[in-house]
């Protein structure tokens, strides 16, 4: 439990400084109504954890190895075998548009390919479709690293992260490459090709080099024995998260011109990022909205994301999935509760969150509602809303279709968004957005975290984080009894 809690707080204080550092750099609709992708050529999922369906519905398996429905912390998730989880957005966007999907998933009667891996950066994509990125995670063991050469490698791959995972090994030790084809073919037939790839760039290799030992290319140990030691783990994991987002930055549009190189024809959209951790807190004691710091972060990202859609000139769609809600932020987990031990199932969504994802992304491939100055926003895992304010005032003319929230709107200047639910046990979670209008898009809304319960009688801000310091004092000195 302890060693666990080191490994956490390391994660949290290198995010935090990182995040120091990029502040000074600047159910899915009618299946019939969405374009039948799957029909002619297929659909080519290209994603990390996020992609795989990490938390979903039949991620986890029963003693015989067989799903078992359930999505919760405990179970085993099967990573390493590419068959169809159940509730993953992937599955459920491949069915919407027409796959067909056995469950062997190298059957060539298949038309979804989920080339979707927990831990997958843009640098492995790129080794995997035999492009030079001149970056390599050789530091860090990603032991599937085979299995995804396994099912969509092929001669051009290169030798990839780890000398013993090259292309030779996969045909010598694992009968072959590329079983599903190899990601180039797959791609040149595809007609739909989305692609995930982004937050592992930065989050999941800042968590490896928080909780493992001499990883990191300074060979520092996973070390919180004293204040210098603590110091160098925060600095040397703050520089790779730095040099992760500056590769994602760089290399991630050579990713998606080389899908347009080989497919100009194929619809092509990327999925953003969401905070995996937005609405952690210190414990449920020091409500202290922890993970709501790094909402910054991943704006910047979909900032970037946003920018490249502007770039590839209509050819690349974006789609917004910021307000998804991993687990963590659902059942309000804390960091010095739940989520210290179950921190992998904690920071992926539960089903309602790859229902958002889905509908995120199916409304894009439906194409655009045409632009009004009507307010709607996606409510997540709510059907219903007990109460609407616009900038504080009341509002009474809406509907909820199909978990939005449609608001009629004459004006382009709302800045401020809030909705009621009200729970079984009565009690009320207010949710909040920042709502910002363009002529172009119309209103797009942000979620707010880290103030969803509106009954949590809160602190002032400066008796929390007194109280927080002094228990991160307690703690160090406790180091060193």
């Amino acid at each position: 439990m302890k060693k666990t809690f080191k490994s956490t707080l390391a994660l949290v204080l290198s995010l935090v400084l990182a995040l120091s550092c990029f502040a000074m750099l600047a159910g899915a609709e009618d299946a019939s109504e969405i374009p039948q992708y799957g029909k002619a050529g297929g659909y080519l999922a290209i994603g990390d954890s996020i992609g795989r369906g990490c938390g979903a519905e039949g991620s986890y398996l029963d003693a015989d190895g067989n799903p078992t429905g359930e999505s919760k912390p405990g179970g085993q998730y099967d990573m390493y075998n590419l068959r169809n989880v159940k509730g993953a957005y992937t599955t459920l966007v491949a069915e919407a548009v027409g796959c067909t999907m056995p469950d062997d998933i190298t059957d060539q009667n298949a038309t979804f390919w989920p080339l979707c891996y927990p831990g997958l950066t843009t640098a492995m994509v790129l080794d995997v479709m035999g492009v030079e990125d001149n970056f390599s995670d050789k530091d860090l063991n990603y032991p599937y690293y085979d299995d995804v050469l396994q099912y969509f490698g092929y001669d051009d791959s290169f030798d990839g992260v780890r000398d013993e995972h090259t292309v030779a090994y996969v045909k010598a030790n694992k009968g072959g490459i590329g079983k599903c084809g190899s990601v180039k073919d797959l791609a040149e037939k595809a007609d739909l090709i989305t692609v995930e790839i982004g937050m592992c760039d930065v989050f999941y290799r800042t968590y490896r080099i928080c909780s493992k030992g001499g990883m990191l290319s300074e060979n520092a140990e996973f070390d919180l024995s004293s204040p210098e030691a603590i110091t160098k783990l925060v600095s040397t994991a703050g520089t790779q998260m730095l040099q992760g987002f500056t590769h994602w930055k760089t290399y991630y549009p050579l990713l998606i011109n080389t899908l347009l190189e080989w497919n100009p024809d194929a619809k092509i959209v990327m999925i953003g990022s969401f905070n995996l951790v937005n609405q952690l807190t210190i414990s449920e004691k020091i409500p202290v909205p922890l993970g709501s710091l790094f909402s910054s972060f991943t704006d910047l990202m979909n900032k970037q994301y946003k920018a490249w859609e502007d770039e590839f000139d209509g050819k690349v769609e974006y789609v917004d999935i910021a307000n998804t809600e991993p687990k963590a932020a659902e059942e309000n987990w804390a960091l010095m509760g739940e989520f210290m031990d179950n921190t992998f199932a904690g920071t992926h969504p539960t089903q309602a969150g790859y229902n958002y994802i889905t509908r995120q992304v199916l409304d894009v491939l439906d194409g655009k509602e045409p632009v009004t100055k009507n307010i709607v926003v996606d409510i997540g895992r709510y059907d219903k809303v007990d109460y609407v304010f616009v900038d504080g005032q009341k509002i009474n003319d809406y509907k909820v279709e199909n978990y939005k929230l449609i608001i009629p709107f004459d004006s382009a200047k709302a800045l401020n968004l809030t909705i009621g639910i009200k729970g079984e046990d009565g009690t009320i979670a207010a949710q909040t957005y920042q709502l910002k209008y363009s002529a172009d898009e119309g209103y797009t809304a942000i979620r707010m975290y880290g103030t969803n319960d509106v009954k949590k009688s809160a602190k002032p801000i400066l008796d929390l984080i007194k109280d927080l310091f002094k228990k991160i004092i307690d703690w160090f000195k406790g180091l060193f009894k």
